[in-house]
């Protein structure tokens, strides 16, 4: 890993139109290799952050970068391509980490990483992929809330031959990022065992999402992971309605197991564009995991997550969100949000949350995110946390 300065990451930007998108079919792809156009697509952002952590009868805790992603993916040879993704995250002035959302590297402050580096193969309804690259899975997820995601080495298999189906295997060694144990490098995910996974997803009823997965982590202190989620959301001219329900079964090699029920419901009025919502956790036995990510439970907010509860705990979140469409400010998104955890003692954190999103056109767009924390009675930060974030698309 290097050092890449911003000039270079403009450069990279600047010669996006020597290629122009190709659209391959199978006819073509013989003649598209032999002409030259092998780049299929490159694409990427540039993002600019800070961040302030103002921590009750303590200090205040600042930093800021600048850095993105280039993506680079060939175009198909006989169902087979290839592609990486360049990650950089570069320090503006110095910082203290504490409470914040790691921007910079444990090896340097500012780093670069090949996050992805995979070769993949589409045969017919069947995608192949192996090598570094991006996952979204209940329990191992990208969880974009820095500089750079989180990535992962993995062989993937991902099948659409039954009919509103998707089936996927996988087995996944390693993982680098912002939930890694070591943000600017690939390390391992459960040693030399790594995690298998086995997952299907259900979309053949109208409005309704299914599906279930599996986890095997052999050895870890948590050796597997069943999860199931059902998501159902309707709308008719004036009123949006929406309502999920999920359920963990975690359990622990020399522990007592953990389960985990969860609840949510929303309602949307569609002409003012406010949409109320409301989600619930609650664990039974031992403390829970979100995984190797954002995790995919209902009720989990900016900082709380029902794992801060621990054993027996619960979460409890309430929501107001205002789409600006409504009122013709296209792109702009606020929201509110309250949240209450209880540990099995009964005692209490709280989180407010307020955050403001607007996309001013296809390539900019901007976010804020302050939250307001008491997390006392878990051992987190009592503290008042902002976040805002500038994003260049191409």
């Amino acid at each position: 890993m290097h050092k890449i300065t911003l000039s270079t990451v403009a450069i990279m930007i600047m010669s996006l139109d020597i290629y122009a998108d190709v659209n391959i079919t199978q006819e073509t792809e013989v003649n598209t290799i032999a002409n030259n156009n092998f780049i299929k697509n490159i694409d990427g952002y540039v993002r600019t952050a800070y961040e302030n952590h103002n921590v009750a009868h303590d200090k205040t805790y600042t930093d800021a970068a600048i850095g993105g992603k280039l993506h680079i993916e060939s175009t198909s040879y006989y169902g087979v391509s290839i592609g990486s993704s360049f990650y950089t995250s570069n320090a503006l002035g110095t910082s203290d980490n504490r409470g914040l959302v790691p921007f910079r590297g444990k090896i340097a402050n500012s780093y670069s990483i090949l996050g992805e580096a995979y070769i993949q193969a589409q045969l017919g309804n069947t995608l192949i992929k192996i090598g570094r690259q991006e996952i979204e899975t209940p329990f191992a997820q990208v969880d974009d809330i820095g500089i750079v995601p989180n990535t992962f080495e993995a062989y993937i298999v991902k099948n659409n031959d039954i009919k509103d189906t998707t089936l996927f295997l996988g087995q996944i060694q390693k993982m680098a990022g912002v939930d890694a144990k070591m943000v600017d490098g690939f390390t391992r995910v459960n040693g030399d065992n790594n995690m298998q996974v086995i997952g299907i997803t259900y979309e053949g009823i109208e409005n309704l999402n299914l599906n279930a997965w599996y986890y095997h982590l052999k050895d870890a202190e948590i050796d597997n992971i069943s999860y199931i989620e059902a998501n159902y959301e309707t709308q008719n001219a004036t009123m949006g309605y929406g309502l999920g329900v999920q359920y963990s079964k975690q359990t622990y090699t020399e522990q007592e197991d953990a389960s985990i029920y969860g609840l949510t419901a929303s309602l949307s009025h569609i002409s003012s564009g406010i949409t109320l919502c409301t989600a619930y956790n609650k664990v039974e036995g031992n403390a829970i995991t979100s995984g190797f990510g954002g995790g995919p439970f209902f009720s989990n907010s900016e900082y709380l997550i029902i794992d801060n509860a621990g054993a027996n705990g619960s979460q409890t979140r309430f929501g107001l969100e205002f789409d600006g469409s409504a009122v013709g400010i296209d792109g702009l998104t606020l929201g509110l949000s309250k949240v209450i955890l209880k540990n099995q003692e009964k005692q209490e954190s709280t989180e407010l949350d307020v955050v403001a999103s607007y996309e001013v056109n296809k390539h900019i767009e901007m976010h804020m995110i302050y939250s307001d924390l008491d997390g006392k009675n878990i051992g987190e930060d009592t503290a008042k946390h902002l976040r805002v974030f500038a994003n260049y698309t191409f």
